[in-house]
């Protein structure tokens, strides 16, 4: 029927609407075209989301494979032996470097758990009862055995760790295992060796004390009765010069024979130290009236210069008489001309002594091994300075002995200055 048909009814026109202009009709199509725009929006996102999903658990199940395999890598790779537990005693899992350290296969401990590697049942239950015990307490216990495996006797440090996982409602350790024997057997010859090393040097020191005695006592007689003779018969020039050439070779003798005893006692550690309360300047102008004496000979000044009042300390006597004999003799010996000046001062709480010389000076290759035993710039037969070298390396031993520092600047022919600080 069309829009434009008509007729007439008791003289009424009548227009009649085709059914599809109804509202419910056109209300259900909206509604059905809806509905499948929906469907098909929820089916993309859906397959949108799967494919999302799927990606992340591909990356997912890659991260736990790689993780896996560096976890293999690492289980069968470490030098520790490591084995996997349950509260019992079970094994579950044992690496290769603990099957090699026991002796025995990774199937064997899992049919028959821990107690398999001992010889003696009462030992196993013994040492997992200190074990059980210390885990009660703590999550973590570190200790050395002495096993007594089948496989032999060992000495293993053992670390065992409680896990946050449980097998089949059991408690889980991690048991990391290292041989220790090697290094128990080397520190115990280590100590065995330092026992005889420190025998012999006894022994080195008694005899060089006996021998030092033995020489010394004669040698202090020689030149007791050179001196004697010397003030005797001062008119004989020609006995005198003799008698000062014995003088001077025994007193290089006796100072020789004291280095040496002096590096022994260090050595032994027989000196102690102690301390006495001391005039520090009255006591330094003491030890400096020989040797300014010994440098007049050598037409040399030996002057001192207190830049600190007479103040009291209290210092190892014998250490210092040691340290400033060795550093002004060692002054004038290097010296020709000139003069020597001996700075002492208190900075606070230290005490600081400068030697300063005027003399052949230190080449800058000899400065790294000043303070070695035995150790002289010039060397062989034809070496124009007598000594035996101890006397530098003695100083610095006393120096560090007392808390102390020690440094030496010099340029060869310009001189040297000897710095020495000494907490008072």
């Amino acid at each position: 029927m069309n829009i434009n048909q008509a007729h007439q009814d008791e003289g009424q026109l009548i227009l009649e609407i085709p059914f599809y202009y109804n509202f419910w009709l056109l209300f259900i199509v909206l509604a059905i075209l809806i509905t499948i725009f929906y469907g098909v929006c929820v089916l993309v996102w859906q397959t949108k989301d799967k494919g999302v999903l799927k990606n992340k658990l591909h990356k997912k199940n890659l991260e736990i494979a790689e993780k896996d395999d560096r976890f293999k890598v690492v289980w069968d790779n470490s030098q520790d032996g490591l084995l996997l537990s349950i509260q019992g005693g079970a094994v579950l899992a044992a690496n290769p470097s603990f099957c090699s350290l026991a002796e025995v296969s990774e199937a064997q401990l899992k049919e028959n758990g821990l107690q398999f590697l001992f010889k003696d049942n009462k030992a196993f239950e013994r040492l997992r009862g200190e074990v059980v015990s210390e885990l009660s307490i703590k999550d973590k216990v570190k200790k050395e055995f002495e096993l007594p495996l089948k496989s032999g006797g060992k000495e293993i440090e053992v670390s065992i760790s409680k896990m946050n996982e449980k097998f089949e409602g059991k408690l889980m350790y991690l048991n990391v295992f290292r041989d220790v024997s090697k290094k128990k057997a080397y520190e115990r010859g280590l100590k065995i060796a330092k026992g005889k090393a420190e025998e012999i040097s006894h022994l080195k020191s008694n005899i060089i004390s006996n021998m030092s005695h033995e020489i010394r006592t004669p040698l202090n007689g020689i030149l007791g009765s050179t001196e004697y003779i010397i003030q005797t018969r001062a008119g004989d020039k020609e006995l005198i010069e003799h008698l000062n050439i014995i003088k001077e070779s025994g007193d290089r003798l006796l100072h020789t024979i004291t280095n040496f005893l002096d590096l022994s006692s260090l050595e032994s550690e027989e000196l102690g130290v102690v301390l006495e309360k001391t005039n520090v300047n009255d006591f330094i102008s003491k030890i400096l009236i020989n040797h300014k004496s010994i440098g007049i000979k050598k037409g040399i000044l030996v002057t001192s210069k207190f830049l600190t009042k007479p103040f009291y300390a209290n210092l190892e006597r014998k250490y210092l008489q040691i340290i400033v004999n060795n550093i002004v003799g060692n002054a004038i010996k290097y010296s020709e001309k000139g003069m020597i000046l001996v700075v002492i001062e208190k900075v606070e709480k230290d005490m600081i002594i400068k030697v300063h010389d005027q003399g052949i000076g230190i080449s800058k290759d000899y400065l790294n091994k000043l303070f070695y035993p035995f150790e002289q710039e010039s060397k062989g037969f034809n070496r124009k300075f007598e000594g035996s070298g101890l006397g530098l390396a003695i100083t610095k031993h006393l120096v560090e002995k007392l808390n102390g520092k020690i440094e030496v600047e010099s340029e060869k022919g310009n001189g040297t200055l000897v710095k020495i600080l000494i907490p008072v």
